[in-house]
């Protein structure tokens, strides 16, 4: 059985690796990609079959030594597919054990997920029958595998990451954002590469997964230098340094120093021809391409229909709220205008914490302000990006390129995708019993709800 050579004091039996999760996290230039590359370029020297998902365009440098098949739609693929050929190439890959990269670097978010969903849905379901031990890489996985979001692309990876073992599936999985990947897929990785990290939350993670006291993970993880790691397998755990790539890294970072590509090893005519086939048939990437084009505007349409309504509902809404105001003497005058109790006292130290959170929410976008303070108001109910843009006076365009991820990593809200599109709501009493847990035993159930209360009221004045 081959060793793996990933270091001078790094080397594991191949077997060891066959079918498992493996987990390579660091900060941008601490090394992760480099340790990243130098297991695929090692599962390649021993024939092991395996597939990149590259959503940077830079893997393709694992050609200057092994035949790899680079396929998608980027700069150095060796054929550009789409949609419908995704399917056939996962088969091709699997069943003849074709090392590929699926280079999605020139796709649109839409296009991308659809492609990889396609891809990795099909090595699942023939993995079931074929039971041949195959790796696939996925770099930048919190792109795709991320924290409190749930998508169909992500059921898909969580179930190769944690239960591919039994179809001879293992994955290898690459992030400089620890805390913005999947929990339960970080916690079951049963071989971690941590690189150095920085940010506080990425910290805390580390935290979780090491076996140290707080202060020691910080102090060693600050410690280390570019291509050092903490290697946890198992009971097994070192720091150690992962040697440099042997082939191009396409990923370098740009220089006054010239870089020349190196001459890349060409792909068999036999694999070409059956890459062609793919584009001539019915799956092929022409067809492919027709259908994927119709069902992203297809979707777009519906998106833009269900836009339209909410607009109409929202002028609506604005109608009614203008027929009140033009007759105040429907609504409640004086004291019994006052529809809740005042809620009991809460503790300055609660009152303080929800000040931090309130500052903290300050510093965020007008747009992501009024979200918060919206779905406060409307918990539980949930709500689609272009509900949400007709009720918070906000291009959907805006919430989609800014989306509120700090609002659902500090669980203030809770995101799902659908195929109807992305949704939200308000989980204010998750995040109380989180953020708020030292102070649960003192304020009671009563307190606690109040406290909930407050906080909701408190959100409401962060909407202009």
């Amino acid at each position: 059985m081959h060793t793996l050579n990933l270091g001078p004091d790094l080397k594991l039996p191949l077997s060891e690796v066959i079918g498992q999760c493996v987990a390579i996290l660091g900060i941008r230039g601490s090394g992760k990609s480099n340790t990243a590359g130098v297991i695929f370029e090692e599962l390649l020297a021993s024939h092991y079959p395996l597939s990149i998902v590259d959503i940077d365009g830079e893997y393709f440098g694992l050609k200057e030594k092994y035949e790899v098949l680079v396929v998608g739609s980027g700069e150095n693929v060796d054929v550009e597919l789409d949609l419908g050929a995704a399917g056939g190439v996962a088969e091709l890959s699997l069943r003849e054990g074709v090392p590929v990269i699926l280079d999605v670097s020139d796709m649109l978010a839409e296009e991308r997920e659809l492609f990889v969903l396609e891809y990795l849905t099909r090595i699942w379901s023939l993995a079931g029958k074929l039971r041949k031990p195959y790796m696939i890489g996925i770099e930048e996985c919190h792109e795709f595998i991320p924290q409190g979001v749930r998508t169909d692309l992500k059921e898909v990876i969580a179930r190769i990451a944690l239960r591919g073992r039994k179809r001879g599936l293992g994955a290898v999985i690459i992030s400089q954002r620890s805390a913005k990947v999947e929990k339960d897929v970080l916690t079951q990785a049963g071989m971690l590469f941590l690189h150095r990290v920085v940010h506080e939350v990425d910290m805390r993670v580390y935290s979780e997964l090491l076996p140290w006291p707080k202060a020691e993970v910080k102090e060693q993880v600050t410690s280390l230098g570019v291509g050092e790691c903490i290697y946890l397998s198992g009971q097994s755990i070192r720091r150690v340094k992962v040697r440099p790539r042997a082939t191009f890294h396409g990923g370098f970072t740009p220089s006054f120093k010239p870089v020349e590509t190196p001459k890349l090893r060409k792909v068999r005519g036999e694999l070409l021809a059956a890459l062609r086939s793919f584009q001539s048939g019915e799956g092929g990437a022409v067809s492919g391409r027709r259908k994927g084009t119709t069902a992203v505007a297809s979707r777009r349409l519906e998106r833009l229909e269900a836009e339209l309504a909410l607009k109409q509902a929202r002028i609506q809404e604005l109608e009614r709220r203008l027929a009140r105001a033009e007759a105040p003497e429907l609504e409640p005058q004086g004291p019994e205008a006052k529809r809740f109790p005042e809620p009991p006292e809460l503790p300055p130290e609660v009152i303080r914490q929800v000040e931090r959170l309130l500052r903290r929410l300050r510093r965020l976008p007008p747009h992501q302000r009024r979200l918060v303070a919206f779905l406060a108001a409307k918990e539980p109910r949930t709500y689609t990006t272009g509900e949400l843009a007709a009720w918070v006076d906000c291009a959907e365009g805006i919430l989609l390129a800014e989306p509120p991820r700090e609002l659902v990593e500090w669980g203030l809200l809770f995101r799902e995708r659908w195929a109807r599109g992305t949704t939200y709501r308000a989980q204010l009493k998750a995040y109380v019993n989180r953020a708020f847990s030292g102070f649960l035993p003192e304020l009671g159930r009563e307190g606690t709800h109040a406290l909930v209360g407050y906080l909701r009221q408190r959100l409401g004045e962060l909407s202009p």
